[in-house]
């Protein structure tokens, strides 16, 4: 009885482990920011994993002993296959949702799934791309903003500190992955006046 409790908890335990990890690196997706706000039916399910997952970590810091904890009844047993099961789905959806922003913004592809999280989850504030830049733009190390207009940005500044204004301001308003569009267009375009006319 003793080693099927304790193979148990080992069991338990790995499963824990692994809901664990998606639950934390899903909770900085779906627990407020802009990204809630675009997957609002993943956003309602992970707020219900959430629920059961504080009920499984309450319980665990009322239980001292792991082996009672995990095997005492079922419910972990049967739950965290549950949660698992949620949080992949989460997990999916949230996986369509980058290869769509990837499609629309193809630079896209060349970041990594947590900073294009980073980039689409602080969206709302587009000063925040900054660190973002290098990764997304060849040799962009920041943008330069209007002075009194926050959104418009009027030129891009290299790694080597020049600047290039350009031809005209873009408006990092909506989405992030269309005003990157325009932001690279119109980038190309003062670019290509700067070498016409060198």
């Amino acid at each position: 009885k003793w080693v099927t409790q304790l193979s148990s908890t080992t069991d338990i335990i790995e499963s824990w482990m692994t809901v664990q990890n998606l639950w934390i690196y899903l909770e900085a997706v779906f627990v407020g920011g802009d990204i809630a706000k675009q997957l609002p039916k993943e956003a309602k399910r992970f707020q219900s994993i959430d629920k059961s997952w504080v009920k499984i970590m309450t319980r665990a810091h009322e239980t001292p002993s792991v082996v009672s904890c995990c095997v005492g009844d079922e419910m972990l047993g049967q739950l965290l296959p549950h949660l698992l099961e949620q949080l992949e789905l989460c997990q999916k959806s949230l996986s369509g949702y980058l290869e769509k922003k990837r499609l629309i913004f193809p630079r896209f592809f060349f970041v990594s799934d947590p900073a294009l999280l980073e980039i689409l989850g602080q969206a709302s504030d587009p000063h925040t791309i900054q660190a973002h830049l290098l990764s997304v733009f060849d040799n962009t190390k920041s943008v330069k903003f209007h002075e009194k207009d926050y959104e418009k940005i009027v030129a891009i500044v290299s790694k080597e500190e020049e600047t290039i204004e350009l031809d005209k301001p873009v408006m990092a308003q909506g989405n992030v992955e269309i005003w990157l569009g325009q932001l690279l267009r119109m980038a190309q375009q003062s670019l290509l006046c700067v070498d016409t006319t060198a």
